[in-house]
């Protein structure tokens, strides 16, 4: 009766409610506002937000994104810029964060526990519907002109480093000739960098604001253990203030016709690249309704037979050739009204574009005359099903928080696609039972349908002629705005920053009458139990879980530097050769036929792929369903230490890799990692794997593939037969009484388990050789921003005394509206910056990232940086705030039950409790 008389209050009723699993997804709304109330219930520390409202653009202005970037600068009763974030981070949250997708536009908050997220709930809407949205923030944050006649501004900067990427001008191509009419779908609701400079404007952000940020329009979406009623009580004035308001007649987004192609197309796009050698192919088709789950779920599982794994026919007809026509394949599905099936070849071979996509639908024509293999259709269904489980155990809160908001925009009234997909398990059931024709029915329709090719090229003179013509742009416009017209520029720009930074006394009044949210029982943690070396050499991790997961870790203190430099290559072989099993050989085929049946996930980490703190070690995992822990076991032991490497499967994996460290390259953020890690990791794992020598050792090696082959079976010799072993094992606590369990020294026989040493996180034999001051290297690449990272060795281990306060102090410096931010980000010099500590490496090390003048956003950054040294003093308001959002930060590792038994794993690597 109180419940019901609380509801009743806040006028919020219940209009949906169902349950996936474990999971239950309710809906309210209030009939007062309209506005709209999900929760989704997971368990743990963490509660997400995602308050989500559908946008519709209809220009290349890019109006939605910009009007995200405005609403975090102030609302009318909050009308100070950055206060959202400062009171994020003193509610337990890492500042705030937002997305601008094609159809709708999400803002997002984690806090760890449900008082802060409380706290921040009306200030958070409060900017959402009711933002200052002042010319001078417009300035500052979409676009402007700065005294040396240059572009800049945080929503420039970020559309500069993306606007000519290979992906983008791809997507540009694809949305204009999929939609035949001028839809939403075929506009950069990012905004390309002309029309940010010259049409979008501060006026026709605020009409859109009135327009589609409305109560009607928006979800706010709760993850998380909180109770509603409280969540209904802290909404209350909010609601009021809402349904207070004229909106006018209400017009749902997304309501208009869409004309989608209706004839095959094919189009050639060039992308800056300095290399020519590999480009990209996509082939769309429309697919099923976004209500029709079964349909969606049938036309996905074809693909993944299709292309997912070496077995697969496409990847044996296109990849794992001779001569291959590309290094990898991959689809997607595009959530529209009627959906897009997208295929991505990557790695195409100069001049193969054509002739890949003939061979592909041959390859599918041939298909038809052939019988599917039934067995694995179903390993593939089944493994969909465990991992939808798994998500649902493991990432639910993004999982469910994304369909609620494809239910928002295409569910209508009546919530059909939420109502469909809460089925998906029956449907995946009776998928199951569906018999060859049904699957070549769907086959023959991708033969027979219209589809669009994109073909994307690489030019290093499309690159050239990119940055000629920006040179010759920027020339121009300095030349017409003279000396005095960019000191006019400098002159507004200042005004406009004195502008929003004004009231900073009543920002640290307001933050500090915030209250102040508890820590401890509040939180929820998940239930975890380490029981720390049952046996040598191995560890159980007892959490609430479905599956069983093995990681093996191993250290590489035995492996010369040479042998160092194979591990690369060992990993993308891991599961995909040929291996002796049973006591006799099985082919690769047969091999990944038999790990689709019992592994759910196997993947071999190196160098840090996982995490940095176990950078020097080989970690190996693997996840399963306990009922097939008999199978596995010796799978298991035979993926480790019986692979045999064979030339053909070797000649592959070189080239496969080959082509994907050339893509990797391209990208300038990937090319200024592997910079640091040249300079810095001499004589580890990281810098023998560098892909600057990976690309040129595996050049060397395709000359002599039977040599390449002895020394990937010496590096398996030397790893799994003479070294040291640890076991992690993570299950159910209501699975420790299996035999699996009980006869523990059965499987530390079986993997050669043993006590010794754990692997450390940060090796004796690590050393900065090589490493000096000053180190300066400028690399010319496609990206039209510019990137900066700078290390600075320092001993700062796990469990030292200094090692909390650098961190506070890092975060203080580069919270959501600190320091960093005002200054670089605010400013419109870079988009991207970082500050933090790496006690596994030993080095503090500062980032800047798509910057569109990285040279003085350095010189901000240490300006910065010396000045609050100068004074000797910080701000009281902000340390409290950045405490909060370091919180939040270690609390995080711990969202999942699976994410803390890792943080437990690399705990006990560092030598912590």
């Amino acid at each position: 009766k109180f419940e019901a008389a609380l509801m009743t209050t806040h006028l919020f009723q219940q209009v949906f409610q169902s349950k996936i699993k474990t999971r239950t997804i309710t809906k309210y709304r209030s009939s007062a506002s309209g506005l709209t109330v999900t929760h989704i219930d997971t368990p743990g520390p963490i509660v997400k937000g995602y308050f989500a409202l559908a946008t519709e653009e209809s220009s290349n202005d890019g109006l939605p994104h910009t009007l995200e970037h405005l609403i975090f600068l102030g609302s009318d009763s909050y009308p100070y810029k950055g206060i959202l974030d400062l009171a994020a981070n003193r509610c337990l949250a890492q500042g705030t964060n937002a997305w601008t997708s094609i159809d709708h536009t999400c803002y997002t908050v984690d806090t760890a526990g449900c008082e802060g997220f409380l706290i921040l709930l009306p200030i958070y809407l409060d900017h959402i519907f009711f933002p200052t949205l002042s010319d001078e923030a417009f300035k500052t944050e979409v676009h402007h002109i700065n005294g040396k006649g240059d572009d800049a501004g945080v929503v420039y900067c970020e559309m500069q480093a993306m606007e000519n990427c290979a992906f983008r001008r791809e997507k540009h191509a694809l949305q204009n000739t999929v939609f035949k009419n001028d839809c939403g779908y075929k506009w950069e609701t990012g905004g390309i960098m002309k029309n940010l400079r010259t049409s979008c404007s501060n006026e026709k952000v605020q009409a859109y604001h009135k327009k589609y940020y409305r109560p009607e329009n928006v979800n706010v979406i709760i993850c998380g253990d909180i109770e509603i009623n409280k969540v209904f009580d802290v909404l209350k004035s909010v609601d009021e203030s809402l349904a207070n308001c004229q909106y006018g007649p209400y017009e749902k987004p997304w309501t208009g016709k869409v004309d989608y192609f209706d004839a095959n197309h094919t189009k050639e796009v060039e992308f800056p690249a300095k290399n020519e050698d590999n480009g990209r192919v996509t082939v769309t088709w429309k697919g099923p309704s976004i209500c029709d789950i079964k349909g969606q779920e049938a036309h996905s599982i074809l693909w993944n037979y299709m292309i997912k794994t070496s077995v697969a026919p496409l990847m044996k007809a296109l990849v794992d050739v001779p001569e291959p026509y590309c290094s990898s394949i991959c689809c997607s599905s595009m959530d529209y009204p009627t959906t897009l099936m997208k295929i991505i070849f990557n790695g195409v071979k100069a001049g193969k574009h054509d002739k890949l996509r003939d061979v592909a639908f041959q390859t599918m024509k041939d298909m038809l005359k052939q019988n599917m293999d039934m067995a694995r259709i179903k390993n593939q269904i089944k493994n969909r099903m465990n991992n939808l489980s798994g998500q649902l155990e493991n990432n639910p809160s993004e999982l469910l928080a994304e369909l609620v908001i494809l239910d928002d925009l295409y569910g209508g009234e009546n919530q059909s696609y939420l109502t469909s997909f809460m089925k998906i398990f029956n449907v995946l059931k009776d998928l199951k039972e569906e018999n060859s024709s049904f699957w070549k029915n769907i086959l023959s329709y991708y033969i027979d349908q219209p589809n669009v090719t994109i073909n994307c090229i690489p030019s290093a003179q499309f690159m050239s002629d990119l940055e000629e013509t920006e040179k010759l742009r920027i020339k121009e416009q300095q030349n017409q705005l003279g000396i005095s017209g960019m000191a006019e520029c400098e002159r507004i720009l200042n005004e406009c920053t004195e502008f929003n930074e004004k009231n900073l006394d009543k920002v640290e009044k307001v933050i500090a009458n915030l209250p102040t949210p508890e820590l401890g029982d509040c939180m929820n943690f998940h239930q975890l139990n380490t029981k720390v070396e049952v046996i040598e050499g191995m560890f159980i991790h007892e959490i609430e879980s479905e599956f069983v997961r093995f990681y093996f870790s191993f250290d590489t203190e035995s492996l010369t530097n040479d042998e160092k430099s194979l591990l690369g290559l060992y990993s993308s072989m891991f599961c995909d050769t040929d291996l002796l099993h049973g006591g006799q050989k099985i082919s690769c085929e047969d091999a990944i036929l038999l790990k689709e049946e019992l592994l759910l996930d196997a993947k071999c980490y190196i160098a840090g792929d996982r995490t940095e703190s176990l950078a020097e070690n080989v970690i190996l995992f693997f996840k399963f369903m306990v009922e097939n822990i008999d199978k596995c076991q010796e799978l298991i032991k035979n993926v480790i230490c019986n692979k045999i490497f064979t030339v053909d499967r070797v000649t592959t994996a070189v080239n496969k890799l080959s082509s994907t460290i050339e893509d990797s390259l391209r990208r300038a953020p990937v090319v200024l990692s592997q910079l640091d890690i040249v300079t810095k990791f001499h004589g580890s794992c990281k810098s023998s794997r560098n892909l600057f020598s990976q690309s040129k050792l595996l050049e060397n090696l395709r000359d002599d593939i039977p040599s390449l082959v002895e020394k990937l079976e010496g590096l398996q010799k030397k790893l799994f037969h003479e070294n040291k072993i640890v076991l992690h094992i993570v299950a159910n606590k209501s699975n420790s009484g299996k035999h699996f369990l009980r006869n523990l020294e059965d499987l530390q026989k079986m993997y050669h388990l043993s006590k010794a040493n754990i692997p450390s996180a940060l090796p004796a034999h690590f050393q900065r050789k090589g490493f000096g001051t000053n180190n300066i290297i400028k690399v010319v690449n496609t990206d039209e921003s510019s990137y900066l990272r700078i290390s600075l060795p320092v001993e700062l281990p796990y469990g030292h005394c200094d090692l909390l306060p650098v961190m506070l102090f890092a975060e203080y410096l580069g919270q959501c509206e600190g320091p960093f931010w005002k200054q670089i980000r605010g400013q419109g010099f870079a988009y991207c910056y970082n500050l933090y500590n790496s006690s596994a490496s030993g080095f503090i090390c500062f980032h800047l990232g798509r910057a569109s003048n990285v040279s003085q956003a350095f010189i901000i950054a240490k300006q910065t940086v010396e000045d609050i040294i100068s004074e000797g003093k910080l701000d009281e308001t902000q340390i409290q705030t950045a405490k909060g959002a370091l919180i939040c930060g270690l609390i995080q590792k711990y969202e999942t039950p699976s994410s803390s038994a890792f943080s437990n794993i690399v705990n006990i690597h560092r030598g912590l409790p």
